[in-house]
């Protein structure tokens, strides 16, 4: 027979609230790392089992897409995602020699199988018998994905009560481990189409469909496991954990809602920037008090985690490059051009992992054409024109050189370990340079060639002109 299980609040064991925080963790860790690590969270989910149920030998297998019903090839049917003390040949053949009704290898005295239906945890089951294995089999719920734990305590004598206590609490933890192996199995799907032949045959809109797909999933798993692992232990524990351990979890839950709130907020910006849909309302602006502004903000905010890792400076010049506190005031869309600081100060401080000093010149230029032409806003053969440079300077990683020229496209990002560790959709510069150029101006970096910092700069007319 199948044995159900019946959870209620009331009935949790209190050994099992570490391992529930333990498997929270984990779904969130799967959510945002690499598709490289994935195996090592899988291993963890495992071995996190094991100590929690007190086994000596486990797997964790994932069955197949295809029907395998009435099939004893355990080969053919799953395939491992983790191991721990046993060999993936040598838990296929248990599996097949239980379902079959043949003889146990001889090293295992006791052997539990669970199954776990993705998308719908709750009906998991413990096998007991082959009969159980028989309904397992003919029952057309198996060509939905699910996930097979098996637990095994080899040698020796047969211990009833740690068998039991296995049987009382895998039940307990079941949507914690379907969380997580959905994050890894949506993190592969998501390697799969970066990695497809079909991709590289995409051209214009249907690459941009590709890269935002891919780019908008992996952003998207690390809240969105990080909400659904939280959730799924207060929906069900509410009642056993404290005033305090429900208030980490909705600060989490919060914490992570803002983060999704975000990636939309930026998806929305960058459509309705192409396409027209914003309007620039200029007003007179001095743009010393906004970046004055923009410094503190941040520096309030950044404070908090890593108090005194940055200096901030705000420095004022005239045309010849000296000192000075008069800077010419001048007609731009006041929140948007707060919005192009914002990202270049936060770009500054995401890639400056020693911290250091973050600079902000402001200084009125007369700017050439061959700069125009550098920074490409304007044609050959325009005079010279009065703009006010902001450049925002920074001491960390650097650009490569061969980066420089693409670091303001859509979804482009260094590809460096640092990079691969901070989140971000890549589109806070080119938000930058699309609103640089509504108000006619021109917008670039420069880096150090041995990656001691970059610096960006924009220029903004001095003059009035008419808006796009």
């Amino acid at each position: 027979m199948v044995i159900e299980n019946t959870l209620s609040p009331e009935s949790l064991p209190a050994e099992l609230l570490p391992a529930l925080f333990d498997l929270a963790k984990l779904a969130r860790l799967a959510g945002s790392i690499e598709f490289e690590e994935l195996g090592e969270v899988a291993s963890a989910l495992l071995k996190r089992l094991l100590q929690l149920c007190e086994a000596e030998q486990g797997a964790l297998l994932l069955s197949r897409e295809h029907d395998h019903a009435h099939s004893y090839d355990a080969s053919s049917a799953f395939r491992a995602l983790a191991l721990q003390n046993i060999g993936e040949e040598d838990a296929q053949d248990a599996l097949t020699a239980f379902a079959s009704g043949k003889e146990m290898p001889t090293n295992i005295s006791c052997w539990i199988t669970y199954r776990i239906d993705l998308g719908r945890p709750e009906a998991g089951n413990i096998f007991d018998s082959l009969d159980s294995m028989t309904e397992l089999r003919d029952d057309n719920s198996v060509k939905q994905p699910y996930v097979l734990l098996i637990l095994g305590w080899p040698g020796g004598e047969k211990n009833e009560h740690i068998v039991q206590d296995a049987r009382r609490r895998v039940p307990w933890v079941a949507n914690a481990i379907a969380s997580i192996v959905e994050s890894i199995l949506l993190a592969e799907r998501v390697h799969e189409l970066e990695t497809s032949s079909v991709r590289e045959a995409l051209y214009g809109m249907e690459l941009l469909k590709a890269e935002l797909l891919g780019t908008v999933s992996h952003e998207l798993r690390s809240p969105l496991a990080s909400i659904k692992g939280y959730a799924a232990t207060l929906i069900r524990h509410e009642r056993r954990l404290s005033r305090e351990e429900r208030h980490q979890f909705l600060l989490a839950i919060n914490e992570a809602s803002d983060r999704l709130e975000g990636i939309i907020e930026r998806l929305l910006e960058i459509s309705q920037l192409e396409t027209g849909q914003v309007t620039i309302e200029l007003a007179p602006v001095d743009v010393v008090h906004l970046a004055d502004e923009a410094i503190a903000a941040l520096k309030e905010r950044i404070n908090v985690a890593a108090p005194a890792q940055f200096v901030f400076q705000l420095r004022l010049q005239d045309a010849a490059g000296k000192p000075t506190e008069d800077v010419p005031l001048i007609l731009a869309d006041q929140r948007r051009l707060r919005e192009v600081l914002d990202n270049l100060l936060e770009n500054a401080i995401k890639f400056s992992p020693d911290g250091g000093c973050v600079q902000v010149t402001i200084r009125p230029v007369n700017q050439t054409e061959g700069e125009q032409q550098k920074g490409h806003s304007e044609e050959p053969g325009v005079a010279p024109q009065r703009m006010l440079e902001i450049c925002v300077s920074d001491m960390g990683m650097g650009i490569p050189t061969e980066h420089l020229e693409r670091i303001f496209d859509r979804f482009h990002r260094v590809d460096t370990r640092l990079t691969r560790e901070v989140n971000g959709l890549g589109l806070g510069l080119t938000i930058c340079k699309r609103i640089v150029e509504l108000h006619h101006g021109v917008i670039w970096a420069q880096s150090d060639p041995e990656g001691k910092g970059s610096a960006f700069y924009v220029r903004l007319p001095l003059d009035p002109q008419p808006l796009e």
